[in-house]
């Protein structure tokens, strides 16, 4: 048996030019930012007292908000709902979300719980509170609502997160099979049909069932996360609401499209009845459908709320095109390319199968440099500046440092399996092949989590403790548990340079200004007991830095004082 060995063309001063204009090209392209939505301007705004009541309440966001799942509920200081329940999107500026209030509210403090779902489908939501002339403390609405049952994802947002990562997988599987195939990465001699590589047609099968379907539930699994109600109010009505007016619908609508037409063109790949032309074309039909359904994933993450949108857009698909080719073909290499070259005799298979490594070597090189140029580019304008200070204290950034991890793992096996490939010796891989391809399955589930996590969105501070002392020797200890967005439990002790617990305190004040905007002063007051401790629980509005002052008076009028400084994170 004649058989024809191809050489790679390219040589490492071809690859390394190419790389680096990729790179130099990432540094000239224009910056944009994607998070997801946050309000820029309310009004009435945070902590704002008015002497009089609005007749209607204005979030303003960085970024158009999608037409369905969005909602304002603000409660008066007696637990009574305060608007009329005329809530709606500005149709003339989208990103604006208003709510009408009742006439003839009263004086006190009222509570605005709000949510809805950003241009990039990500749900968003929060709360805080106005005053109308004195304010009466946190009314119950705050509690009720400002956590949200869904908008905040929880749990669903990994479920969420699986079914992208299964799609992922599946597509790559696809892709690098047909690419393996149709791209004279296997050894073109030995196959007797185009698609003539064993294992590549139940590969292929596996990887559409396994796709389609993770993409088909993810329909009702978006909607509960979109929507952020629970399960039991889950409704056929509610995902149809989902299909209509989010982008997410209307994008799952073309990848059922797509699933249905990469089920014709691959059984006519492999239909014996039908000529080889077709067969062939039809293969490339199902890689170009592949691509297809791989941009649709592109356009439904944090590139679809972009200013440079198309840009964005197709960087994002570039990239995650580049890492499916690179994991979907070593899993055909794995798969398919041992038993393909068993048909060779024994003196000659070895010499196939270097050669046909060393053909996807050099596909792969332009893989990688395509995914390591369109990765730094994606992280620069993504993660909020400074750049550094985001990378390791967002949780965005902290996957994002995982998922470079195992990269740098997969080039170092892709190195290694270069240079054994180069010298054609020694026998097959076999373990260093599946390690590289785990590694390559857990930076696409890493990708899918990305989807989900806000750029901004920091990682949890934890609980609170910090103590201080004050001149004439008093030692304040304060606790803010979980210090996060929400409802809090403050903890406030009091000693004498001695160690003993301070007992004839009249009454504790704390006094809460945001650092990183003007928010007013929020009070806490905390009546007196005799056990030393006083605790009291209340609302934080917003994440960022705070300032908290401690006040408090003993019976001789004396006053105590201290401040603390913390930085509250999301939940």
């Amino acid at each position: 048996m004649n058989v024809r060995i191809l050489t790679p063309r390219w040589n490492k001063r071809h690859w390394a030019l190419l790389t680096g204009l990729l790179l130099v090209l990432c540094l000239v392209m224009p910056q944009w930012a994607s998070a997801h939505a946050y309000i820029v301007k309310a009004s009435p705004d945070e902590n704002e007292l008015l002497a009089t009541a609005p007749q209607r309440l204005t979030l303003e966001f960085n970024e158009s908000l999608q037409t369905a799942f969005y909602d304002i509920k603000i409660t008066g200081p007696d637990g009574n709902q305060a608007g009329d329940g005329n809530v709606q999107i500005d149709p003339e500026r989208p990103h604006i979300l208003e709510a009408s209030l009742k006439t003839g509210l009263g004086d006190g403090t009222y509570a605005v719980n709000w949510k809805a779902v950003s241009a990039d489908g990500h749900p968003i939501s929060g709360a805080y509170v106005f005053h109308i002339g004195e304010p009466s403390g946190a009314p119950a609405g705050l509690k009720d609502l400002a956590s949200g049952s869904g908008a905040a994802g929880g749990p669903l947002k990994w479920i969420v997160s699986f079914t992208d990562w299964i799609q992922y997988l599946g597509l790559s599987i696809i892709l690098g099979t047909l690419a393996f195939l149709l791209l004279r990465i296997a050894p073109s001699s030995l196959l007797r049909e185009p698609m003539d590589a064993p294992g590549s047609y139940k590969l292929l099968w596996i990887s559409y069932a396994a796709a389609s379907f993770a993409a088909l539930v993810s329909l009702p699994l978006n909607t509960l996360y979109e929507s952020g109600v629970t399960l039991g109010e889950f409704s056929w009505a509610l995902m149809g609401s989902a299909l209509k007016l989010t982008s997410f619908g209307q994008i799952w609508m073309l990848q059922m499209l797509i699933a249905m037409l990469i089920a014709v063109t691959l059984l006519s790949g492999y239909d014996l009845d039908r000529s080889i032309r077709v067969r062939i074309w039809s293969s490339y039909g199902s890689l170009l459908l592949v691509l297809g359904w791989l941009l649709t994933h592109a356009m439904t993450g944090h590139p679809a709320a972009a200013e440079q949108r198309v840009l964005a857009i197709a960087m994002d698909f570039v990239h995650l095109a580049a890492a499916a080719f690179w994991i979907g073909a070593l899993t055909a290499m794995a798969v398919c390319l041992p038993p393909l070259t068993d048909r060779l005799p024994a003196k000659l298979r070895g010499e196939v199968y270097w050669a046909a490594l060393r053909r996807f070597t050099a596909w792969g090189i332009g893989a990688v440099a395509v995914l390591v140029a369109t990765g730094i580019y994606s992280s620069i304008i993504i993660l909020p500046a400074p750049l550094l200070t985001s990378l390791f204290t967002t949780a965005y950034g902290l996957v994002l440092i995982g998922k470079i991890l195992l990269l740098v793992v997969m080039l170092v096996f892709a190195g290694y399996h270069a240079k054994r490939a180069k010298a054609a010796a020694g026998s097959r891989l076999s373990r260093s092949l599946k390690i590289e391809l785990a590694a390559g399955a857990v930076i696409l589930a890493l990708a899918a989590v990305l989807t989900h996590l806000s750029p901004g969105q920091p990682a949890p501070a934890g609980p609170y403790q910090g103590t201080q002392t004050t001149e004439g020797g008093s030692v304040i200890t304060l606790q803010v548990s979980p210090n996060v967005t929400g409802e809090n439990q403050f903890k406030v002790s009091f000693k004498q340079a001695d160690g003993s617990i301070v007992k004839d305190l009249e009454q504790v004040t704390l006094s809460l200004t945001h650092l990183d905007m003007d928010m007013g002063i929020y009070e806490i007051t905390i009546p007196k007991n005799d056990t030393g401790m006083y605790a009291a629980e209340d609302y934080i509005s917003m994440p960022g830095k705070w300032n908290i002052k401690v006040h408090a008076l003993t019976k001789s009028l004396d006053a105590i004082d201290a401040e603390f400084e913390i930085e509250t994170s999301r939940p």
